[in-house]
């Protein structure tokens, strides 16, 4: 008998599997990056698994914000200019309220290598985007993120890592 945790871990394996079925190249959900864990560990968030249905929740509530004008450096038509920001992460978790909530992580172009410290010392290495949470200080408008309640269908600290 397989224990609840290695079967949870079978499942989400299966899953990343085969996960970009319906997202396509440019975007990719977290579900067992250090970011996924650094939530569970600080807060207890649990890791959900969206499905197609639920991310286009998601381009509702991202039009939604767009139409209260929250994305003051986006202009219409809403898809398009959405789509000039065509990486995307999505970071599903449940809430202290159990409520689905999904961050969103977004960037204009894929980060090739990143900077890492290895036992003291800096190398750039090859960055696993679709794997891996990409954070970015600062950066300008290429980059931004929302946190969206799949739930209520309401969004929530929408941020740009800078003007």
């Amino acid at each position: 008998m397989i224990s609840k945790y290695t079967f949870l871990t079978l499942v989400l394996m299966l899953f990343s599997s085969c996960k970009n079925d319906f997202l396509g190249e440019k975007s990719t959900i977290l579900l067992n990056s250090e970011h996924n864990k650094w939530l569970k560990s600080n807060y207890g968030y649990q890791t959900w698994i969206p499905t197609k249905k639920d991310l286009e929740i998601v381009d509702k509530v991202l039009e939604k914000a767009i139409e209260n004008n929250e994305f003051d450096f986006i202009k219409d038509p809403v898809k398009e200019n959405i789509d000039k920001y065509p990486y995307k992460q999505y970071i599903p978790y449940l809430d202290n309220n159990g409520d689905r909530i999904i961050y969103l992580n977004t960037f204009c172009l894929p980060p090739e290598e990143q900077v890492f410290e290895i036992n003291g010392e800096y190398e750039w290495k090859e960055f696993d985007w679709k794997n891996e949470y990409y954070k970015v200080d600062d950066g300008g408008f290429c980059y931004w993120s929302i946190i969206i309640n799949i739930d209520k269908v309401e969004y929530s600290n929408f941020m740009v890592n800078g003007p």
